[in-house]
């Protein structure tokens, strides 16, 4: 099955090497990006970036808030459902805590290396349902590559 993914993250390097990572994966991932929350909104609301699978989104960027894209997504009933993983240089508890206060199914820190990188969207992306999404992050956290 074809996935679509959309990455939300102001760093353009950053969104640079996850793409080349999904390419590397799959070539056949649908991959859509926003630069912040307001983007990622409009996008999704104008159906540019067609229903991802999964939404990354990162913490920290400008304009909208994160928390408040994050609450306006779950209050969307189209979007509602699809899961979140936040992706970030952050590890910070509090937004971890956050996050899955307001429904995200996971926490990532981005890893410190384009294989860790690979072998984590590897793992994700043969998951099929928020609940699997879910353990495989903390699966990911554990490993002895990741990090």
């Amino acid at each position: 099955m074809r996935k679509t993914i959309l990455l939300i993250d102001d760093d353009l390097d950053d969104t640079e090497i996850f793409e080349e990572a999904l390419s590397e994966i799959n070539p056949d991932i649908l991959f859509y990006k926003a630069e912040n929350g307001q983007d990622a909104l409009e996008k999704l609301l104008r159906k540019e970036v067609g229903h991802p699978d999964i939404i990354f989104l990162d913490v920290n960027m400008p304009g909208m808030n994160v928390w408040h894209f994050l609450t306006k997504l779950k209050l969307e009933a189209a979007y509602n459902g699809i899961p979140v993983i936040m992706y970030s240089t952050s590890s910070a508890k509090k937004d971890i805590e956050i996050a899955q206060d307001l429904g995200a199914v996971g926490f990532l820190t981005k890893p410190a290396d384009f294989k860790g990188l690979k072998k984590a969207l590897g793992l994700l992306l043969a998951q099929t349902s928020p609940e699997e999404l879910r353990q495989s992050v903390a699966e990911i956290k554990k490993m002895e590559w990741y990090g």
